[in-house]
């Protein structure tokens, strides 16, 4: 008799099954140079500092309508709790809805209100009161309240998608007018939770209706500067300027409508930028970040602070694969060249990547231990495996992409490198509505991807605790039980990082965070759990007419931190266009 958590996994399976598109913090797109996933949906929210920040844009003036090119089409359900969401699904997420929390612009980071009045902690951080504002409603009418809040972080806790960010979360109560969130652990850094996915606010009235059938779940209400107005899938999301605005005071938002249009290919992008049809758009492709920076006409801004990894992604918990094996993980980390990937896949532009905390990231070392590029170090170990293993052959390893001819491209110089040195690479190609589904259920060896951004470690307790680790298909489930889907894709199960991640979790001393933080980065250098290859690099272009990236700020005045990170990236809230026309 099947168990009533397989029958659970099942429907969640067909559900993932029916959609085509990238993933939460995990889903692909043709932009990658050295990847083929892009992380977009971590329960972070917006990090970094734009570079090249605009300067003198003038006294903003309203009206227009923006047209803007995305990378990656999302069909996924905007209910915020089960929506599947990479840095594009973010843009249309950002202009209906907003989130309790946003992150603070510049080099140290840390969570403001934003929808929330105030947040704060009791003694041991195991009770957070949060306030919110008052006089704000949602696009139905529905008021922003502490049950709202309650019902939100209710759905973000018992969804599929969202529940491992919130495991820690045990309850959230209405007291006083306020929404009082207790959790079974000390949880210094909850409120960076409420600056992503999981903070987004969505009208309660409207969640109900979704629930019971009578209201559509792709006609989004929340709390945003602009209202839904029409939605095709893979095509485009058109929002209009909300005259009910809780900022409206402030003359906000300035633009009169807002249509995000899917433009996956990045040559097609880039070409609609340049003969006027859209009029901003966002690339991390290298190759047309080195084209766009000496584009007459555009104007470009860049970020590479708290941004994700391009990595290889190993299931290391698949006993058919002799990736459980350290050694092999370790020779196939020296026998990649990443600075031949960046040039030849990346168009020169990213750095190095030698583990999971990059650039401005808490934990960032210069020195991982990672194994750099030494190919008589990874025919040593190869044959040390071999030896042991009885195997006279080359070492057999499969490696996925997507069906992108670019990223095939990527995976051939892969297979080229690792060739080199005694393995026997297979390339597999699947689609990109796949590419989740086959994570999750751990059903791979070797996946392209990119995940990881963001400036507090917290924020990536659910990709490698033992506790998000379920057994996948290729996996012998130590209990006996079905196999799962797992957020820790890799199937990650390391006493060292388990504590680490429990000791930062609970503590709000930075010198407690930094030393965990590394602790994690040298066990990722030493056991090469992932192939790192380089940090993102993220590119915004924009005809001149359009104005205030990297001017937004909280109601209080605080700078809101725009750059990608991991979460929903820039807002629209503040832009504008010159003469109240953006083309």
């Amino acid at each position: 008799m099947r168990s009533q958590s397989t029958r659970r996994w099942t429907r969640l399976l067909a559900l993932l099954l029916g959609l085509a598109m990238v993933a939460a913090a995990c889903g692909g797109d043709d932009d990658d140079s050295a990847s083929d996933d892009d992380d977009g949906g971590s329960e972070q929210g917006d990090t970094g500092a734009v570079e090249n920040e605009p300067d003198g844009d003038g006294d903003p003036v309203a009206g227009g309508k923006l047209v803007y090119g995305l990378d990656a089409a999302a069909s996924s359900p905007w209910t915020p709790a089960n929506v599947v969401c990479d840095p594009s699904c973010h843009k249309v997420m950002r202009t209906v809805f907003e989130t309790l929390t946003v992150t603070s612009a510049g080099d140290d980071p840390e969570p403001l209100p934003y929808l929330l009045e105030s947040f704060s902690a009791n003694e041991d951080f195991t009770e957070w009161t949060l306030v919110p504002r008052e006089g704000i409603t949602f696009h139905d009418g529905t008021p922003f309240d502490a049950e709202a809040i309650k019902v939100n972080l209710e759905a973000f806790k018992t969804s599929f998608l969202t529940g491992n960010a919130l495991l820690d979360l045990e309850s959230v109560e209405v007291v006083d007018g306020n929404a009082v969130a207790k959790t079974s652990r000390p949880w210094a850094h909850f409120p960076i939770f409420l600056s992503g996915q999981t903070g987004y606010m969505a009208s309660p009235t409207w969640l109900a209706a979704v629930a019971d059938g009578s209201a559509e779940q792709d006609e989004p209400v929340g709390t945003g500067p602009f209202v839904f107005q029409s939605y095709e899938p893979a095509g485009s999301f058109i929002a209009t300027k909300n005259a009910d605005y809780w900022r409206a005071d402030e003359g906000l938002p300035y633009l009169d409508e807002v249509e995000l249009r899917v433009i996956a290919d990045i040559q097609s992008r880039q070409t609609a930028l340049l003969n006027g049809d859209i009029d901003m758009m966002m690339t991390s492709n290298g190759d047309a970040i080195s084209q766009l920076r000496d584009e007459d006409g555009i104007e470009t801004f860049e970020s590479d602070q708290f941004g994700e990894k391009a990595f290889t992604l190993l299931n290391v918990n698949n006993p058919d694969s002799a990736i459980q094996d350290v050694r092999i993980r370790r020779a196939l980390a020296f026998a990649t060249d990443n600075q031949v990937l960046i040039d030849r896949r990346g168009g020169g532009v990213p750095a190095v990547s030698n583990g999971p905390f990059g650039a401005g990231q808490i934990g960032e070392l210069d020195d991982t231990g990672y194994p750099e590029f030494d190919q008589d170090a990874a025919r040593a170990l190869v044959e040390e495996y071999k030896a042991d293993n009885g195997i006279s052959g080359d070492v057999p390893i499969s490696y996925t992409t997507t069906s992108d001819p670019f990223n095939l491209g990527t995976a051939e110089l892969v297979k080229q490198f690792w060739d080199a040195v005694g393995f026997e690479t297979e390339v597999a190609q699947i689609e990109q509505s796949q590419f989740i589904v086959t994570a999750l259920q751990g059903d791979f060896e070797a996946f392209g991807w990119r995940n990881h951004g963001g400036y507090n470690p917290d924020s990536q307790r659910y990709w490698w605790h033992s506790e998000a680790a379920v057994c996948g298909i290729r996996d012998t489930c130590p209990d006996g039980g079905d196999p799962g889907l797992a957020l820790n894709f890799g199937r990650i199960r390391d006493d060292v990082i388990d504590g680490a991640l429990d000791a930062l979790r609970e503590s709000d001393d930075p010198a407690v965070v930094q030393e965990q933080a590394e602790i994690i980065n040298r066990q990722f250098g030493e056991q090469a759990y992932n192939l790192w290859s380089s940090e993102t690099v993220w590119m915004w272009a924009k005809v001149p007419a359009v104005n205030g990236l990297g001017s937004w700020e909280t109601p209080e005045g605080g700078g809101v931190g725009e750059a990608m990170g991991v979460g929903p990236a820039h807002g629209f809230v503040q832009l504008w266009c010159d003469d109240g026309s953006c083309s």
